[in-house]
């Protein structure tokens, strides 16, 4: 798959050292099963229309709360780790909506489904791309609505496998 990977790679990139973390892109897959994982995901629709999600291991989300709000570890709570995962989704949904096919509109993201699978009813998975920093795990995946579909999506259910 080869679905605006670079993009994916350079847009999480850029998201992550704004706050001084470096993420390597790797070819290591995401396991949601060895830690407590947060899922992200936000909703592209119009010209395009499909999903941008993100899985993140939980100590890389509290990381990521640590530096977006300038607080200590110990100080970080459920809702601070939503909202900076939420504003990381935000960031990189937004910029991939930027160079998918015109007019399109993004969705508030939906954050903080611990140990559930997600799937996308009536889309194709279409990018996957994982990343490491500080010995943890993340990665972006982008899921297009199949054609035949479109007339019929509405913002992803929640399914559980």
């Amino acid at each position: 798959m080869q679905f605006f990977e670079n993009e994916i790679k350079e847009y999480a990139e850029f998201a992550w050292s704004t706050l001084d973390l470096k993420i390597i892109p790797t070819s290591e897959q995401f396991h949601e099963g060895t830690k407590n994982s947060i899922t992200a995901n936000i909703q592209i629709s119009g010209q395009w229309q499909g999903v941008i999600a993100m899985k993140i291991e939980h100590d890389l989300a509290q990381q990521l709360a640590v530096k977006m709000f300038s607080i200590e570890e110990k100080q970080v709570t459920e809702t601070e780790i939503n909202d900076a995962v939420s504003e990381m989704m935000n960031i990189i949904g937004g910029n991939l909506k930027s160079i998918l096919p015109q007019p399109n509109q993004l969705s508030l993201p939906m954050v903080d489904l611990k140990g559930t699978p997600l799937h996308f009813p009536f889309t194709e998975q279409r990018s996957q791309v994982a990343f490491a920093c500080a010995g943890n795990a993340f990665e972006v995946t982008i899921h297009q609505v199949v054609a035949d579909k479109k007339t019929n999506f509405q913002h992803p259910v929640v399914e559980t496998s």
